[in-house]
């Protein structure tokens, strides 16, 4: 079955029509989201044993092999491309490269969180601590439950001095990371496994240090 390029309104209009694809279509946006989190287990897991492109798709994120899908597949996956792409970039130091890229998944596919963290990180390199702070707003507006989104905001507010927001966001994102939404939905319990209490810990300690540590 060809993927429609628009998956949101696909399904929406899928389910009003009571149609049985609808379950395909909520179980492959799903999978986006896996993917936008960098989560390839989840993503695996989701994806329909028939969807041979996105299969390929995981198999050379995996290998770092990149290249291939920037103009090719539906606008989500091009985006994330773009997204994987413009980090690289910008680990390398071409700041500007790496805001190119990260411009061009954003007219890809606007709601990817990715896009906004990234282009957060470099307002905040820049020292553009409130245009930072709205950029990473923006990815959490699209996924409340992105770790990497709460953990930056929190550096963002520790330059800008306001420790309450700060301790909150990096409590949330200690706890995402700690407890990945795939994983919480499994539990069975509300018991913690030993090496969850450990990395509980570990991660206040942290927190500690991120909150009087004079370094910026």
């Amino acid at each position: 079955m060809a993927l429609p390029e628009d998956l949101d309104r696909a399904y929406a209009e899928a389910l009003a029509r009571g149609a049985p694809e609808a379950g395909r279509l909520g179980r492959l946006i799903e999978f986006r989201r896996a993917l936008f989190r960098r989560d390839l287990e989840e993503a695996k897991r989701l994806l329909p044993p028939d969807e041979e492109a996105l299969s390929r798709l995981l198999q050379d994120l995996e290998a770092g092999k990149i290249e291939p899908w920037l103009e090719t597949g539906p606008g989500f996956v091009r985006a994330e491309a773009w997204v994987r792409k413009g980090a690289a970039l910008a680990e390398a130091g071409k700041l500007e490269a790496a805001r190119e890229a990260f411009e061009r998944a954003r007219a890809l596919f606007p709601k990817h969180p990715r896009v906004y963290v990234n282009l957060g990180n470099l307002a905040l390199e820049e020292g553009r601590v409130e245009e930072a702070i709205a950029l990473y707003q923006e990815a959490l507006k699209l996924d409340p439950e992105l770790a990497d989104a709460h953990h930056n905001l929190a550096a963002a507010y520790k330059k800008k001095g306001d420790l309450d927001r700060m301790v909150r966001h990096l409590k949330r994102a200690q706890r995402l990371r700690l407890y990945p939404p795939r994983e919480r939905l499994g539990r069975r319990g509300g018991v913690p496994p030993v090496y969850a209490r450990f990395w509980f810990w570990f991660l206040l300690a942290a927190l500690a240090y991120f909150l009087f540590s004079g370094r910026r």
